[in-house]
């Protein structure tokens, strides 16, 4: 169920809120005229908004596209829910409200960034049936299907000291927001001087999101683990490109190649001279990769209707 905010035009912004399963409410945005031909979902990551897509998204050059961003559960403008509920398979699920709530028929493409890609991963393998009928193309941006525990970040997340903290947050939720914030406090003016990507930076930039410490927690806890590679074979059917850095030092260039590797239809962009941040530092190029998807899936599209005539 869709709850508009406002009323617009055809090619203005519309902001609604879907209803999840569970009964969170989730805010998204809507672009584009509503009888596009296609529709493209983008996926915000860790301590993000959909607001995060908005640089690359005004940069797409492909004429008649419908654009939904929306506010994953426990960030921005989206609702909270239990800390069971707040996992990647939880938001796969949010994605299909989505969908069903203001996409309901037409060709979607998936774009997630990071973590967001990690939802677009998982909603594959739990809504396979919708992959190539539906979902007919998917970018996937700085993410990884399986292996952060050995190359990214998931080596520091298990950390026998991120387990207490982890402990600490379910036992003390409150104390623990104060002490995230202080900390970001803290680690912002010491990482001043320390490069864009540093650990210290980032941390801190986590840190003072106003995403909150339950969230943080589990889906940090969530992404330790995570093991999506069964749904590179759903998404092997359509087309894709998979895009990252080559300086990222949390969801390393080699998990996109290996992703890449094990789709036969996809397309390996590689962002020279950047780290994790791909989104905000280079959207122009993150817009001409998501480009080159919604063309080459148009034309796939135009082409298979010819065929049938």
């Amino acid at each position: 169920m869709a709850a508009p905010t406002s009323r617009t035009d055809r090619n203005t912004i519309s902001r609604v809120t879907v209803v999840a399963d569970d009964g969170v409410p989730l805010a998204a945005t809507v672009t584009g005229p509503p009888d596009a031909d296609m529709t493209l979902v983008c996926l915000h990551g860790h301590c993000q908004d959909s607001a995060s897509w908005s640089p690359a998204c005004d940069l797409v050059t492909v004429p008649g596209i419908r654009v939904i961003r929306y506010d994953q559960r426990g960030y921005g403008r989206s609702g909270t829910s239990d800390t069971v509920s707040s996992s990647v398979s939880a938001m796969a699920d949010d994605l299909d409200a989505v969908l069903r709530t203001l996409a309901p028929d037409g060709p979607v493409v998936l774009a997630g960034y990071s973590m967001g890609g990690m939802v677009a991963l998982a909603y594959a393998r739990r809504h396979s049936d919708a992959v190539g009928t539906r979902v007919v193309g998917a970018g996937l941006f700085a993410t990884a299907a399986s292996g952060l525990a050995e190359e990214g970040i998931g080596r520091c997340l298990r950390h026998p000291a991120t387990t207490i903290v982890h402990r600490a947050v379910s036992r003390a939720p409150r104390m623990m927001e104060l002490s995230k914030r202080a900390g970001g406090r803290v680690c912002t003016v010491a990482a001043r001087r320390r490069p864009p990507e540093s650990w210290l930076r980032l941390l801190g930039s986590a840190l003072s999101h106003e995403t909150s410490i339950v969230t943080w927690s589990r889906l940090l806890s969530d992404v330790a683990v995570l093991d999506e590679s069964a749904a590179l074979a759903v998404l092997s059917r359509v087309p894709a490109v998979v895009a990252a850095g080559t300086e990222d030092v949390f969801v390393p260039l080699s998990l996109s190649e290996a992703m890449a590797a094990r789709l036969p239809r996809a397309t390996l962009v590689r962002f020279d001279g950047v780290g994790h941040r791909v989104l905000a530092d280079r959207p122009d190029e993150v817009a001409r990769a998501l480009s080159g998807l919604l063309e080459r899936v148009r034309a796939q599209r135009e082409e298979t209707s010819a065929a049938a005539c």
